[in-house]
């Protein structure tokens, strides 16, 4: 396979390929050297750091359908100081570029991990969990346009690397949303995160909610990057219930940059090798470069 045909640039971040595991099933990116081959994914993608170590939430954590699965992790992490000290000289002998994903019980927590890691050397990308609680409106930062400016403005101001708006698809529109992220000065978005879900165990008669991934949430994170593509100017990581070179295909074809794979990477490590070579094969036979296949399916006017 021709993989370096595959580099790619999303503004000032350089990828070795389209293909990015999904924060928060790649462990935080050390893992799986022995069972996957990295030169087929674009960037090492921690799991969410926070600015404390988190124990996360209790198990049951993981409910499994037939088509995806449902969890309630609740962010469980060694926290930023711990990482920096575990982690990342680990991380950097990969030689892979890295985006460390970044959320928090505030923005307080968030915005205070990002200035500690930025005196780091060898972080390419803040990937921002908009998905931490706001204490004034009782939301989540990224139901709220407002919430979700101000929390990447003090950011922005915070750092020169490139910041990543990890979208949730639980609003009512996400567009309202990717607009602020990039007027704010997000770098890319990515889109999107889980989706809320409720599970009722029936040998312990409980409810339990939490995020729902896998293929059943294609179909509406892929209309999610469509309707994103059309409206903002950034690039765009597109994920959500990828699990076939088709679907990858297809998401780029929406208006996705890159991609981005968690629940079916999980399950099938060579995944990101598959979709790499139905992309050298697609634009092999279109003739084609990868810039020129982004959103070549949507209606937004280039």
């Amino acid at each position: 396979m021709e993989i370096k045909k595959l580099q790619i640039k999303l503004g000032k971040l350089r990828l070795d390929t389209p293909v990015l595991p999904a924060s928060g099933t790649f462990g935080y990116g050390d893992e799986l050297i022995d069972t996957m081959d990295y030169q087929y994914i674009g960037a090492i993608v921690t799991k969410t750091l926070t600015w404390k170590e988190n124990p996360g939430n209790p198990p049951p954590r993981i409910w499994e359908f037939k088509n995806g699965l449902m969890n309630s992790i609740g962010l469980q992490n060694i926290g930023v100081k711990r990482f920096c000290e575990e982690k990342l000289k680990i991380l950097l002998n990969l030689d892979k570029p890295l985006i460390v994903s970044i959320g928090g019980k505030n923005p307080d927590d968030i915005l205070r991990s990002i200035e500690f890691l930025s005196n780091e050397n060898g972080i390419d990308a803040f990937e921002l969990n908009l998905s931490c609680p706001n204490i004034e409106t009782n939301k989540t930062v990224s139901e709220d346009p407002d919430s979700t400016f101000k929390l990447i403005n003090k950011a922005r101001q915070l750092t020169n690397r490139v910041l990543i708006a990890k979208l949730s698809p639980n609003v009512t529109d996400i567009c309202k949303i990717g607009i602020a992220a990039e007027q704010a000065g997000a770098d890319i978005l990515c889109a999107v995160n889980t989706f809320k879900g409720l599970y009722y165990d029936w040998d312990r008669g409980k409810m339990y909610t939490g995020g729902v991934s896998g293929p059943m949430i294609f179909p509406m994170s892929f209309r999610l990057v469509f309707e994103l593509y059309k409206k903002v100017s950034i690039p765009i990581i597109g994920l959500g219930g990828i699990d076939s070179d088709k679907k990858a295909l297809e998401m780029i074809f929406a208006g996705a940059s890159a991609i981005g794979i968690g629940t079916s990477m999980v399950i099938m490590p060579d995944l990101a090798s598959r979709v790499c070579q139905a992309i050298v094969d697609y634009l092999k036979k279109m003739r084609k470069n990868f810039c020129s296949i982004v959103g070549i399916r949507n209606e937004k006017k280039h």
